[in-house]
């Protein structure tokens, strides 16, 4: 418990650096056995007035390399700033919502529920570029000394023209922390260039030196994959 905390402490202090993006991160993993019926209840859900005053991008994406995690699809919903946070959450408890929220039940089970505070961001944010994702969730010790490594090796990729979307650091704030700490993610445009852009990161000179920087600090606990499905208020 009391290395928990550190870590923590230690994520706010590298929030108050210029590495930071402000914002919050927060998923809803689900396993759908009807996932038609999900995106048509999510299409009249963002369509209503609830929906269009909604405080976040929402993104839905469905998973197609998980591991033995049961969840299909995750609902991701990008805030700007706590007070974003704050209204987006609190409005869950709106009928229109919990409407949605029976409606779907029939065919959906929810698996994971994490809040994740933006730690590093970068890269190329165009929706074309940002179609299939690379999530590598792990276990971080030192945070700070993570962060230096991950910014170092981020930086080397985009000198050498290997970043191909966007890409981004999270500290998962309210979660399982028995699971992960943290997670790091990649995107690109479609799989073939998701899979090429790794090739060409993890045969290179910067990676090889990031791996001996984070050796014994970090536990990788899953690497998944996920496809864009639908953007809301993007």
């Amino acid at each position: 418990m009391k290395k928990f905390f550190y870590s923590l402490l230690t994520v706010l202090f590298v929030s108050s650096q210029s590495l930071v993006a402000a914002g919050y991160i927060a998923t809803y993993s689900l396993n759908v056995s009807n996932p038609g019926a999900y995106v048509e209840a999510m299409d009249d859900l963002m369509e209503s007035d609830w929906g269009k005053s909604f405080p976040a991008v929402v993104n839905l994406h469905q998973y197609v390399f998980n591991g033995y995690d049961d969840a299909t699809h995750v609902v991701v919903l990008n805030y700007e700033d706590t007070e974003s946070l704050g209204k987006g959450t609190e409005s869950f408890s709106a009928p229109v919502f919990q409407k949605f929220l029976a409606k779907t039940s029939e065919f959906t089970e929810q698996v994971e529920q994490s809040l994740n505070m933006k730690l590093i961001s970068g890269g190329n944010y165009e929706p074309e570029n940002n179609q299939v994702y690379t999530i590598y969730r792990m276990k971080v010790d030192d945070a700070a000394a993570y962060a230096k490594a991950y910014s170092k090796v981020t930086k080397a990729q985009e000198e050498a023209g290997n970043v191909a979307g966007s890409y981004g650091l999270r500290a998962q704030m309210s979660g399982s922390v028995n699971y992960y700490t943290h997670y790091a993610y990649t995107s690109a445009g479609s799989m073939t260039e998701a899979m090429k852009s790794a090739e060409t990161l993890y045969s290179s000179d910067s990676f090889a030196e990031f791996s001996k920087d984070v050796d014994g600090n970090r536990e990788v606990r899953n690497i998944s994959m996920i496809q864009s499905v639908k953007v809301y208020n993007n």
